[in-house]
């Protein structure tokens, strides 16, 4: 691998690291700071109390999920040095696309708790993005029984 391609490619895993951190500190932010604040929000609108702490469990899961993501990325990124094309990525790949997706319903799903349509255009994003990470795992696996195939052959 070149210097240009080393160089982008810790770069890239600095910036998934960073995002991991700064996820860690949401996660804290949630429930240091937030929860009052939607506690409160939701008692002024008569509802029950329980609102809130689904709220709260549903942007923990969120972020929980983005962090699965961003750690299964980290490990992926380290097998560009060698070989990509392999089993253990295509799982991942899968995974990510499923761990996205529940993301996306999950963020749907505060709908029923308190109505904001930007719930639906974040999870539209991140809907798409789960697909893509699905139809790309099958890519891989295509990718992976070609070279498997390959490898057999003298």
């Amino acid at each position: 691998m070149n210097e240009n391609n080393r160089f982008l490619n810790r770069f890239v895993q600095g910036c998934i690291v960073f995002g991991m951190l700064a996820g860690v500190a949401l996660i804290v932010d949630i429930f240091v700071v937030e929860m009052p604040i939607v506690t409160s929000f939701f008692a002024a609108e008569n509802k029950p109390q329980y609102y809130a702490v689904l709220a709260g469990i549903i942007a923990s899961l969120c972020l929980l999920g983005g962090e699965y993501i961003a750690a299964t990325l980290f490990c992926m990124m380290g097998t560009l040095d060698k070989d990509p094309f392999v089993q253990k990525n295509v799982d991942a790949l899968r995974r990510m696309g499923i761990v996205a997706l529940v993301i996306a319903l999950l963020g749907i799903g505060t709908l029923f708790l308190h109505p904001v349509p930007l719930a639906v255009i974040a999870a539209l994003p991140v809907a798409m993005c789960g697909l893509f990470s699905l139809v790309l795992s099958r890519v891989f696996a295509k990718a992976v029984a070609y070279k498997q195939e390959n490898d057999l052959t003298i």
